[in-house]
């Protein structure tokens, strides 16, 4: 979480773009437990909830899911094409991609949104 809330501070500083939408960085996901995951994905009927539920790296406590924009029409953490497309193009996106190892975080390519903390930086 520290590391987490300093990364923040830092993107808020240094680019005013993003400090200009409170909604950018914020978690909308973290720890979910495999229950919370196989509930999700029965839900949803997205993914093999046994799967999710044991691998998820949400488990672990160390993944967020950060609010880096939304193309119109799309949820925060939809993995439609136009709307990951609209996510990479945001300065708060292109931010993390250049500075998030700063604080320890990487990211998972295929969403955006997604984030895990491995550590503090090398």
């Amino acid at each position: 979480l520290h590391a987490y809330r300093r990364m923040v501070a830092a993107a808020r500083a240094e680019a005013p773009e993003i400090a200009a939408d409170p909604r950018n960085l914020t978690i909308f996901s973290g720890y979910r437990s495999p229950s919370a995951d196989a509930a999700r994905c029965q839900a949803e009927g997205n993914c093999d909830g046994i799967v999710r539920a044991t691998c998820s790296p949400h488990r672990t406590g160390l993944a967020l899911d950060l609010y880096v924009g939304q193309a119109p029409g799309y949820r925060p953490d939809s993995s439609a094409d136009p709307n990951r497309l609209h996510m990479t193009r945001t300065a708060t996106y292109r931010w993390l991609l250049a500075n998030a190892g700063r604080f320890g975080f990487v990211n998972y390519p295929f969403e955006p949104w997604h984030w895990e903390w491995t550590g503090e930086p090398p």
